[in-house]
Parts: C-alpha cells; sequence; structure tokens
C-alpha cells in the first residue's frame, strides 16, 4: 500500500472525499497514490495541504513524479 493511501486512509478520507476536495476523480487520485501519473507541484502541495503535511513528507523524486507546469 502507498504511502498516500496509507496516510489518507489514517485519517479517515475516503478516496471519494479526498477527490471531491482536491476537484479530481477517484480515479486520477487512486494513478497518483499508485504512482501511475505524474501531477505538478501546484497539485502535490495540494494534496499535502489537505493531508495536513508538508510536500517533502510524501512526494520524494524517486516515489512519485511531480513536474512543473
Amino acid at each position: 500500500m502507498s504511502e498516500l493511501k496509507k496516510l489518507r486512509e489514517s485519517l479517515e478520507i475516503s478516496i471519494e472525499q479526498a477527490g471531491k476536495e482536491l476537484g479530481i476523480p477517484a480515479g486520477y487520485l487512486s494513478q497518483i497514490e499508485n504512482g501511475k501519473r505524474q501531477i505538478s507541484v501546484e497539485r502535490a502541495n495540494q494534496i499535502a495541504h489537505l493531508y495536513g503535511k508538508q510536500i517533502e513528507e510524501f512526494f520524494l523524486p524517486t516515489r512519485y513524479a511531480v513536474r512543473k507546469v
């Protein structure tokens, strides 16, 4: 299980709730959690903020693809 998914579940936030808060489909968030989607720095910051974390805590270059748009 990915660190993002573990964190989200530990906060008792469903993937549907998180997707709604982030303005993205739950399936897209699932792909992000599994490292199958590249995301912008802005989106990574948005996810980090929703989960109450700093971006560096879980978006490491070796684990997730974060790109500048």
